[in-house]
């Protein structure tokens, strides 16, 4: 049995298949370059979230830093903090 991105491959034609499909992809990320991966994130986000929902996206990541950065100076792990 082997794990080849993050799927498991238990015989010699899934194997096979898995070597195909790879040396595909790679070359259409070749031929296409950075257009084969995508584009920018955080323009895309914006493309589709309105004002509103991106200063709700903010104000979440605020919180959960300002948690995280409290956690920190309190020397508290996050395992035991959710213990």
């Amino acid at each position: 049995m082997i794990i080849m991105g993050g799927n498991i491959i238990r015989t010699n034609k899934e194997y096979s298949q898995a070597v195909t499909q790879a040396k595909g992809n790679q070359a259409d990320l070749n031929e296409r370059g950075v257009d084969a991966v995508g584009g920018n994130v955080l323009e895309f986000m914006e493309s589709i979230l309105t004002p509103d929902e991106i200063a709700e996206s903010e104000l979440r990541v605020s919180i959960i830093g300002e948690l995280i950065k409290a956690r920190q100076e309190k020397g508290i792990s996050q395992k035991s903090w959710r213990n």
